[in-house]
């Protein structure tokens, strides 16, 4: 984790020591604990001790060490907040601030956004927050088996899927630009090969850009799938689905 990416999670560290000793704090356990009798059990004064009995410290990640009652306590408290979210706003700025260890361990699975729309490691955290905040508003009131483990499954997924979006979008790219120079590469011969560079030419209004540019590529440039792949950054699984969609459109 670099310098820049502790930055964000430096802020919510801060925002949080100024919220869970406060009277809303105070005021949102009450209700919770009134709602849950889980949470009652603890005997938590406010959300700060709520949140250190879920993560054992608001500062730090969860001990490596932690034994399977506790990590189940954990677990049933999270969820119990989960689950009577709606009693208080603050429940929910709790149950974020319980992620973070959770959301570190998603960030480096995601190599930080490697290869997505984010600047920097820290643009990167920021959206994880806001994401694991949406995550938890929408599912305030919903009573889940495993809390934990769904929320940060979701935080994760709708991460990747915005890391895919991005990725794909710069092949689409990369590969229409090709596609634009598909005028320029063919010339006039007999040949099967150019008959297709023609018939791609002819029909490019018609087919999807990048698959157009794949099977071009391929079938007519002579690039092996996996070229394309090192240039493109997609899997050759991917490639090749594209090239097979554009061949069966032109002779549709």
């Amino acid at each position: 984790m670099t310098t820049d990416a502790l930055r964000p999670l430096d802020r919510l560290v801060w925002d949080w020591e100024s919220r869970r000793r406060s009277q809303a704090s105070r005021d949102a356990l009450r209700a919770l604990a009134h709602a849950e009798p889980e949470v009652a059990r603890v005997g938590a004064a406010d959300l700060g001790d709520l949140v250190e009995a879920l993560i054992g410290s608001s500062r730090t990640p969860r001990p490596a060490g932690r034994g399977r009652p506790e990590r189940d306590l954990a677990g049933a408290l999270f969820r119990a907040a989960l689950r009577s979210g709606h009693v208080h706003p603050l429940v929910s700025r709790a149950l974020v601030q319980a992620l973070v260890p959770g959301l570190v361990g998603v960030a480096r699975r995601l190599t930080w956004g490697r290869g997505g729309e984010w600047e920097s490691q820290g643009a990167f955290f920021v959206d994880a927050i806001t994401t694991a905040w949406e995550v938890v508003e929408e599912w305030s009131g919903q009573d889940r088996t495993y809390a934990v483990l769904d929320v940060l499954s979701a935080i994760r997924c709708r991460l990747r899927r915005r890391i895919r979006r991005h990725h794909d979008l710069r092949l689409s790219e990369r590969l229409a630009s090709d596609d634009e120079r598909l005028p320029e590469w063919a010339t006039p011969s007999g040949s099967d090969v150019e008959e297709l560079a023609r018939a791609i030419d002819r029909e490019r209004r018609e087919l999807d850009a990048g698959d157009a540019a794949v099977l071009y590529a391929h079938r007519v440039l002579g690039y092996s799938l996996s070229e394309i792949s090192a240039r493109s950054g997609h899997s050759r699984r991917f490639l090749a689905a594209g090239r097979d969609r554009a061949a069966r459109a032109l002779i549709a």
